[in-house]
């Protein structure tokens, strides 16, 4: 079992890390948020650099897998959660694109990979249906050369950023199985009839969360990815990549604030000694990054399997979850360690509490990779 990088990835932690230093440190990032601004050199960074490419044929420009993926989105998240998912977020729709849309679909794909002018937001959720992805009720109503589309759908992140097209599942048809007769369109959300309404959030102010209202929105029958009524599928195929960048990214900003936070620790002095020093802070410390280097090894074999082709749902659920909740513990011991410091709003460490919290929530709550988890054990949980 091998646990380095070789030479190529390597490479990449470190240019991706050096353009973290570069283009969006920690409290560059936290000016966006607080702006709610997406700013371009971002994506136009990821494209120059090849990343949008990365996991795709060469013959695309691509050549990377899981694992380098999951370096990447953890240099990425060293910078924030949100930073790391302006790429992660595009990136996935991507790959469903490849995978599913026709061939008309992948050539458009394949011309914006290296523009930096493009992106992708999913939506499925809706006022009812959250986890339970299958009881989306958005209808997509078969009207001969095209489909009218009505219905609402939230929580869609990074809906509003200029240049991004709705990769949205519908249901075009009712079926006795809720699992059948869902679809996914691509909309473009200046479509007549289709509105976006901003979702005042505690932190995701770099992507923005939005509702989405749909009217009698014509969506043409070219715009429809993979088989008619078989979305389910469809939805399920990008999964553990999903979980395994996501994990990533999970790592990268846990390790960041841990990062910050022992830099205080040393400097900081109480008593005629650095804070760091007390038993009960060292000890706490300790603790968190074996808990941060835990959700890394835990990523890193996702990625792997991922990578060989071998089934890892498991694996993927308790990546994310172990990641997601490893970034709340670190943001509230850092709040801890900073106190007063960490609770002044002009500190990063009050951004990253502030952020942290979406992670067990966003991409599957930890209750939903606890039952994913459990069910691998032969267990039935409701």
């Amino acid at each position: 079992m091998e646990f380095g990088l070789t030479d190529e990835q390597a490479a990449l932690q470190r240019v991706a890390r050096e353009f973290v230093s570069d283009v969006a440190p920690p409290k560059q990032a936290k000016e966006w948020d607080e702006q709610g601004v997406f700013p371009a050199e971002l994506a136009h960074g990821f494209a120059e650099l090849g990343w949008y490419a990365l996991p795709f044929p060469e013959s695309w420009g691509g050549g990377g897998g899981p694992i380098e993926l999951a370096i990447l989105a953890e240099e990425l998240g060293r910078s924030s959660l949100d930073v790391a998912m302006t790429y992660i977020g595009t990136l996935i729709p991507s790959l469903t694109i490849f995978e599913w849309g026709s061939e008309s679909q992948r050539k458009a794909l394949r011309a914006r990979l290296d523009s930096g002018e493009f992106r992708y937001a999913v939506s499925m959720s809706e006022p009812d249906s959250g986890s339970d992805s299958a009881s989306l009720r958005t209808s997509a109503k078969d009207m001969g050369d095209h489909y009218l589309v009505n219905g609402q759908k939230m929580w869609c992140t990074g809906a509003g950023v200029p240049g991004t097209q709705l990769v949205m599942y519908v249901r075009t048809s009712v079926h006795e199985r809720r699992h059948s007769g869902i679809s996914l369109l691509l909309i473009d959300p200046r479509t007549e009839g289709l509105e976006l309404r901003q979702t005042s959030t505690l932190a995701r102010h770099i992507l923005g969360t939005y509702e989405v209202y749909l009217q009698d929105v014509v969506v043409p029958k070219d715009r429809l990815i993979g088989p008619e009524g078989e979305g389910w599928k469809v939805m399920l195929s990008n999964l553990e990549t999903e979980r395994v960048l996501m994990s990533g990214a999970y790592v990268g900003v846990a390790q960041a604030t841990l990062d910050d936070m022992l830099s205080y620790a040393q400097d900081r002095k109480q008593f005629g000694r650095p804070i760091g020093n007390f038993q009960a802070l060292a000890h706490a410390l300790a603790d968190l990054q074996t808990e941060i280097d835990a959700a890394r090894l835990l990523a890193h074999r996702a990625a792997w399997m991922l990578s060989k082709g071998l089934p890892c749902a498991r694996e993927g659920a308790m990546a994310k979850l172990k990641g997601s909740e490893t970034y709340v513990q670190a943001a509230r011991l850092g709040m801890q360690v900073m106190a007063g410091h960490g609770f002044a709003t002009e500190s990063v460490m009050s951004y990253r509490w502030r952020e942290s919290i979406v992670a067990p929530i966003s991409g599957g709550t930890s209750q939903i990779q606890r039952n994913g988890i459990a069910r691998s054990m032969g267990l039935k949980p409701y």
